[in-house]
């Protein structure tokens, strides 16, 4: 017993060495965690799992939710590190108890990690699935550690399970969004505009799918007029990279033709998208369809006959997505017109107006005297810019009678 009280003190002291080195010009492994490979694996890999466990709560402390936890890890320390903070939040996950926020448990949900058993040495079945040795898996656990310390913090928009909502200090829409059948239905066309091969069929479906949620709103607004709960909300959405920042164009363009304001966060690699709950939701399946589209669009030019390297160069993939995200903001605005201009949609206007302004004046509270235009940074490809308004009109959006 004297020994482990030893050992576990001795590790203690290693592991504070190793998470408070300077992580400039290192080694990897760095000797502080060769040296822990001289104490009980137990107790080491005991201390570890706590260490990450803490970075997990400390990070949602700061208003962090699980998804952009693991993208946070994920863009700094490459798929080793990701891996790893994605079977912490599960591990965490695990351990919390009380109601689960339904975007909080989606998040969990998609998580790579979300099968595995977390009870009992999870990290030991971690390193031995990946093929990682203890030094390695200890500066990982370090790294992840030093990412998640350093996060600023955000907007708390959704409660951690068990916390308190009224901590909350902007709501995100509360209930699972799939529950409405028309945005059921809007989904269901943009999963099958992502998953065919066939170019005429994608743009039929994406189109009828803007369509239907441009109508939605005005039926609501014209049915419905205004709800007590109606009030802007927030959401965060993920930035993938590469070309983040052309993406977030694309993101912008979709959130004004939905009555909503997005913003990135800089450096962060998230935006903040300000709207009403169910205008967020099209907002989110919507950007998402599009980014798969963009994505099977870029590929085919890509690998285009006779299309050489240029295709593959970062400045023409750049290009493609800003060309993309202009064409389709074009696009939206003659959707959104079209619908706007059927004499049934008249009654619904000044609901709309309403909304929109809600937005506005919501966003402008939030984010006034922060706002900074910027370019989009890179060289400018005008074949790929080209290309990607080419592919933006092939994903045109005017209505197209469909059955889904």
């Amino acid at each position: 017993m004297t020994g482990d009280r030893y050992d576990a003190r001795a590790a203690r002291e290693v592991w504070q060495r190793l998470l408070w080195r300077p992580t400039e010009s290192r080694r990897v492994p760095t000797a502080e965690a060769e040296r822990l490979t001289a104490f009980s694996v137990t107790i080491v890999d005991q201390m570890a799992e706590r260490i990450l466990l803490q970075s997990v709560a400390s990070a949602y402390g700061l208003g962090w939710q699980p998804a952009e936890v693991v993208h946070a890890v994920t863009r700094r320390l490459g798929r080793t590190g990701g891996r790893l903070v994605d079977l912490a939040v599960v591990a965490d996950h695990d351990r919390r108890a009380g109601t689960v926020h339904p975007r909080w448990q989606a998040q969990v949900d998609r998580l790579s990690a979300s099968s595995e058993a977390t009870r009992l040495d999870w990290l030991r079945r971690w390193r031995r699935r990946g093929a990682v040795d203890r030094p390695r898996c200890y500066d990982a656990a370090a790294d992840v550690w030093r990412v998640l310390a350093r996060l600023p913090r955000v907007p708390l928009l959704v409660p951690p399970p068990g916390a308190d909502p009224s901590i909350v200090e902007m709501a995100s829409p509360t209930g699972p969004t799939a529950a409405d059948p028309a945005l059921e239905r809007i989904r269901k066309l943009l999963a099958k505009a992502e998953s065919t091969a066939f170019e005429a069929e994608a743009q039929a479906l994406t189109a009828k799918a803007q369509e239907l949620m441009a109508r939605h709103a005005v039926d609501r607004a014209r049915l419905l007029g205004r709800a007590a709960d109606d009030r802007p909300r927030m959401i965060r959405i993920l930035l993938e990279p590469p070309y983040a920042a052309a993406k977030g164009v694309l993101l912008a363009a979709v959130a004004r033709a939905n009555r909503c304001r997005s913003v990135e966060l800089g450096g962060l690699g998230l935006a903040a998208v300000v709207g009403h709950a169910e205008d967020l939701a099209t907002v989110e399946v919507l950007f998402t369809s599009l980014l798969v589209q963009a994505g099977h669009a870029l590929a085919a030019a890509a690998h285009g006959a006779g299309s050489g390297e240029r295709p593959r160069s970062a400045a023409f993939r750049q290009s493609f997505h800003l060309g993309f995200a202009a064409r389709i903001r074009e696009r939206l605005v003659a959707v959104e017109a079209q619908v706007l201009a059927d004499p049934g949609s008249s009654g619904a206007l000044p609901v709309l107006r309403s909304r929109v302004a809600e937005v506005e004046e919501e966003f402008e509270r939030l984010f006034a005297g922060r706002l900074h235009e910027r370019n989009v940074g890179g060289r400018y490809d005008a074949l790929g810019a080209a290309q990607g308004r080419t592919a933006g009109d092939r994903a045109r959006l005017h209505a197209g009678e469909l059955s889904a």
